[in-house]
């Protein structure tokens, strides 16, 4: 039986640190209209954070493949899997057309997850493959963000339709290559059972990694409810 990676889930800490660094700045022009979240260190900081989560996902796709129940249940496992995660940005979906309107995420994060899960299963089987698929999405994406689309339909794939806003955009390309690149990566990390060392911060980091959907979902309310209260407070 293999173990699960505390360094995988340091290192999904880590982009969990990231994520509420970001998205802390966003909120901040948001509410403020300080630190345009578009340019920068921000905008950087936000394709590092997604590149990150995204490739990590594609090394413990590799990994989770590698036990042997996994492979007993073959597709059906990462059919369910990705679902699942497609169907909670769905919900991302309906509240941010809710709180933020036309802005709304209509393919984020969680989206190009759940389909990429299912969408790499032929790649975990065939794993050699992996890479030079990545490569190539990855070479084809300026092509595709140079299209324009009438409507709305293609925005999953990368093509645009004229004046699309979005607080988080992640179609499958480019992102799906660097869950390919993850995947292919994967192959090369032994999962051979190590403690985790003592230090607080490591555990802090691994604690977060483990349970980073539920705090992707749970730090946007607390994050905009102390905006509020800060504008509310500073109103009086």
């Amino acid at each position: 039986m293999i173990r699960r990676l505390w360094q995988l889930d340091c290192l999904r800490g880590l982009a969990v640190l990231m994520m509420l660094v970001s998205n802390f700045l966003f909120d901040l022009f948001y509410f403020t209209a300080i630190l345009n979240p578009a340019s920068g260190f921000p905008a950087w900081l936000a394709r590092a954070t997604a590149g990150l989560f995204v490739l990590l996902a594609g090394v413990s796709l590799t990994i989770s493949y590698t036990r042997p129940t996994a492979r007993r249940q073959g597709f059906k496992k990462y059919l369910r899997r990705g679902a699942g995660i497609f169907a909670l940005g769905m919900l991302i979906t309906l509240a941010t057309r809710i709180a933020v309107g036309r802005q709304y995420v209509v393919f984020g994060i969680l989206h190009l997850i759940g389909s990429g899960i299912i969408l790499s299963y032929p790649f975990l089987k065939h794993r050699r493959f992996a890479l030079p698929a990545g490569l190539l999405i990855l070479l084809a994406a300026p092509f595709m963000g140079s299209l324009r689309a009438a409507s709305g339909w293609l925005l999953w794939l990368g093509i645009q339709s004229s004046g699309f806003v979005s607080v988080d955009y992640t179609p499958l390309v480019p992102w799906f290559g660097i869950m390919l690149i993850g995947i292919a990566l994967g192959g090369f990390v032994i999962p051979a059972p190590s403690p985790m060392p003592r230090s607080r911060l490591i555990r802090l980091s691994a604690l977060c990694g483990r349970h980073s959907l539920m705090i992707y979902f749970a730090h946007q309310p607390l994050l905009w409810t102390g905006f509020w209260i800060w504008q509310s407070l500073g109103a009086r």
